[in-house]
This record gives structure tokens, C-alpha cells and sequence, in this order.
């Protein structure tokens, strides 16, 4: 019985970082992508723009259905306005939670490194490092708002 039990809890304990990894992964690509998203440059007023392309000039580029649609100028603004008004908000709610989802990355990564064989936690480093490196990139190489 006790075996059963034992194995239920590894089960459950692995769903639950499993869950927290994808959890903080999402949140962080999320950021990523948010920062990315909001960093483009004002379209001429008046103007149609069409978004899928980065060098339309358009302020966002809108993600899902709000990206494949030929949206007006009018309707730029207006969304654009509604980002901008949300914007101080979701920063705040970020800057608050983003430190403790680091911390809780970090202390999977910490833990799940740790029954990794030496080969194994060089490789686990590795694609850490690229993938940060990455990120990082993908931030640095977007214009400034």
C-alpha cells in the first residue's frame, strides 16, 4: 500500500511542477511577447494599415483574429488607446508577480537539475542559457516605445 501511495504522490508532485513550469514559461513568453507586441512605432493618422507586416509602420502589432483583420485607422486608434489605458495596470501586475514567478523557475530549475546525470544538467544549462539568450534578444532588438 505504501508503495502505491509513494508512487501517487511522485505522480502528483510531477503534474504539479509539470503545471508550474508551463505556468511560468507562459507567463514569461507572455511578457515577452506583450513587450514585443507594444514596442512598434505610431501609424500617420488617416492612414490604413495592415498589420502583417512589422514595417506597415503600424504602433501594435495585434496578435490572433485582431491581426488578421484589415482594421481602420478609427479603429487603430481606439484599440491602441485601449493597450495604452491597460498598459500601467498589467506593468504593475507584472512588476509584482514576475519576481516571485522568477524565483519559482528558478527553484524548479534548481530541483529538476538536480537528479539530472552531470552530461545531462550540461545539456539542461545549455538550452537554459539559449533559451534566456533568446528572450533577450527578441527584447533588445525591438524598438523603443
Amino acid at each position: 500500500m505504501d508503495e502505491g501511495l509513494e508512487h501517487f504522490r511522485r505522480a502528483r508532485l510531477k503534474s504539479v511542477l509539470l503545471l508550474l513550469a508551463v505556468f511560468v514559461a507562459g507567463t514569461l513568453a507572455g511578457a515577452a511577447g506583450d513587450e514585443w507586441f507594444t514596442r512598434r512605432p505610431a501609424a500617420p493618422a488617416g492612414r490604413r494599415v495592415n498589420h502583417s507586416s512589422p514595417a506597415s509602420g503600424a504602433r501594435h502589432v495585434y496578435p490572433g483574429v485582431l491581426g488578421r483583420m484589415h482594421l481602420t485607422a478609427a479603429q487603430h486608434v481606439t484599440i491602441d488607446s485601449l493597450f495604452d489605458r491597460e498598459r500601467p495596470r498589467n506593468e504593475a501586475i507584472l512588476s509584482g508577480v514576475l519576481p516571485i514567478l522568477r524565483g519559482e523557475a528558478d527553484s524548479l530549475r534548481a530541483s529538476i537539475r538536480a537528479v539530472l546525470t552531470p552530461d545531462q544538467q550540461r545539456l539542461f544549462d545549455l538550452e537554459h542559457r539559449s533559451a534566456r539568450a533568446d528572450r533577450a534578444s527578441l527584447l533588445d532588438s525591438t524598438p523603443a516605445r
